[in-house]
């Protein structure tokens, strides 16, 4: 429980102090007047005044905000909106590039430090589905492939690769079970039902053996920049993918993510590293979204202004906008820790 607790509050503090100061930085940089910079939202805690600026931290710790003069009245003279729109737009974006620059710079100590690579490992069936061939010739959930006919099995592709080619045909699949080494004849089948593939079972791959793999700082950066962009791609693909509708919508509150940071943390320093810098890209693309409330939305209010010759919206219409936003995420969050708390008080575990 403390591990999970001093993690998450290192980590969820480190991700919003990052993201904070990216629109601080670059606010000052463009002249804007800073009111406040604050750590969760209110009711406020405790502040300190430095250089007519309140360092504030507040009740509800979802998230952070850097308050400016004038973000919605263009006749403030040191405010956000009387600033030019490329300004305008580096402010609002700059709190993502920093979450990015972030996942960049950690994926890149990890490449420094040392990844683990894997150097030996055993391919292992997850489940098995009833009445499919798998379960025809008795194999069992944990069973270790070693070879198909005479083909040794060493990675996971080597099974779906080998299996296509034989569909139809009988093959030979020798597993190991505990101390036991088991031979079974199975036919892969040509037309298996939907999500079952040709044998009927799931397969996971257990790393036996690793090795620690470390860069020369320049390769790291080349390494890290590389991981961070798969690391967008793929998330901005499961964002598409939800919206669309061909994959399950998966939305954990701060519980399931603190739960979550602790299993990371008791995995060791590297793997909380690379946990930290997804979840850094994760809280960069969700702020980029174009929704009220986060800053993704004011850049859509921003390139409305720009398609209506320069002509903005009521600074109050687009207030409300986004205080109603804010007012849905935070009712939103609440929702989700409440089935959080449901899940862990009846027992089931918050990962899922």
């Amino acid at each position: 429980m403390i591990t999970t607790i001093v993690s998450f509050v290192v980590v969820f503090g480190l991700l919003v102090f990052v993201h904070e100061l990216g629109h601080f930085l670059t606010a000052k940089r463009a002249g804007v007047k800073i009111e406040e910079f604050a750590f969760g939202y209110p009711p406020r805690l405790f502040a300190i005044r430095r250089g007519g600026i309140d360092y504030a931290i507040n009740l509800i710790p979802f998230g952070g905000y850097v308050r400016m003069q004038g973000e919605d009245d263009p006749n403030a003279p040191e405010g956000l909106a009387s600033k030019p729109r490329p300004w305008r737009a580096l402010v609002l974006s700059a709190g993502a590039l920093m979450n990015v620059l972030l996942a960049i710079v950690l994926f890149t100590g990890i490449y420094i430090i040392g990844e683990p690579v894997p150097t030996a490992g055993q391919v292992e069936i997850g489940e098995v589905r009833p009445g499919s061939p798998a379960a025809m010739a008795g194999l069992q959930a944990g069973d270790v492939i070693l070879r198909l006919d005479e083909q040794e099995i060493k990675v996971v592709n080597d099974v779906s690769t080998y299996t296509r080619s034989h569909l139809g045909t009988e093959i030979a699949m020798t597993v190991r079970r505990e101390t036991d080494t088991l031979t079974v004849r199975l036919t892969p089948r040509p037309e298996p039902p939907a999500g079952e593939g040709p044998l009927g079972i799931t397969l996971g791959f257990r790393v036996t053996e690793t090795k620690i793999v470390r860069h020369w700082p320049w390769e790291a950066l080349a390494l890290g920049l590389q991981r961070a962009w798969l690391v967008i791609v793929a998330i901005v693909g499961s964002i598409v993918e939800m919206i669309r509708g061909t994959a399950p919508v998966e939305i954990g509150g701060p519980i399931f993510i603190a739960g979550l940071t602790g299993e990371v943390a008791r995995s060791g320093l590297v793997s909380l590293m690379d946990f930290t810098g997804v979840l850094s890209i994760n809280l960069a693309i969700i702020n980029l979204l174009p929704i009220p409330a986060v800053d993704g939305g004011r850049l859509l209010f921003l390139a409305l202004e720009v398609l209506r010759g320069g002509r903005r919206l009521d600074p109050r219409k687009e207030g409300l906008i986004n205080l109603v936003g804010l007012l849905a995420l935070l009712g939103l969050l609440f929702v989700i820790s409440y089935f959080d708390i449901l899940r862990a008080m009846s027992g089931q575990p918050l990962l899922r």
